[in-house]
């Protein structure tokens, strides 16, 4: 029997395979790549319904359920364990706004994930920032959860977090305005 390997990956990674395939039209979201045994690296999509498939020389091929489900879920686990830890399944929850239960183990390998939510998992995981832009993902679902979803409340909340941090909200600090805040004041790049 083969194995099957996934990884997670947004389309317009580097190292997503080269394809002029039109996903929208196929009705199919790009989630990541895909490939049997050690052969090559295919585009991994899913459709509305949640089953999935390898796009390979630009058809569409399904996937059989019983091992896509499996993969995608391991491919999943390591990309959102690096993400948020190890309780990713309570960020992934927070910011999407799911169940907890939902991101377990079975109920992904059965049923996946909305192709949206393994769309924006993509995305976040092959930016340049991705530790960071998750734990901001966080922090913004969290806030809009405070404020009872209330996207002007929650950008002013937003936006007054960025005030703060460059030093704009200097006045209301108490701080002179022409102050430099010392958190912002040059500093060595974090090394990685």
């Amino acid at each position: 029997m083969s194995e099957m390997e996934v990884a997670m990956m947004h389309q317009d990674y580097v190292a997503f395979p080269e394809t002029a395939v039109d996903f929208e039209a196929l009705g199919l979201s790009p989630v990541g790549v895909v490939r049997e045994d050690d052969g090559p690296w295919h585009p991994l999509a899913i459709d509305a319904q949640r089953n999935a498939f390898a796009v390979v020389g630009g058809e569409a091929v399904p996937l059989p359920p019983e091992k896509a489900g499996p993969a995608i879920y391991a491919a999943l686990d390591e990309t959102c364990e690096r993400l948020w830890g190890n309780s990713w399944n309570s960020a992934v929850g927070e910011i999407f706004r799911m169940n907890r239960r939902t991101t377990q183990r079975d109920r992904v390998s059965r049923n996946l994930l909305p192709p949206a939510v393994l769309q924006a998992i993509s995305y976040v995981a092959c930016a340049d920032e991705a530790p960071e832009f998750a734990e901001a993902l966080l922090a913004m679902a969290r806030l809009s959860a405070k404020f009872g979803n209330e996207e002007g409340l929650v950008r002013r909340q937003w936006q007054a977090v960025a005030d703060v941090y460059f030093g704009d909200a200097s006045p209301e600090l108490g701080a002179v305005a022409d102050e430099r805040p010392t958190w912002r004041r040059p500093r060595k790049p974090v090394s990685e």
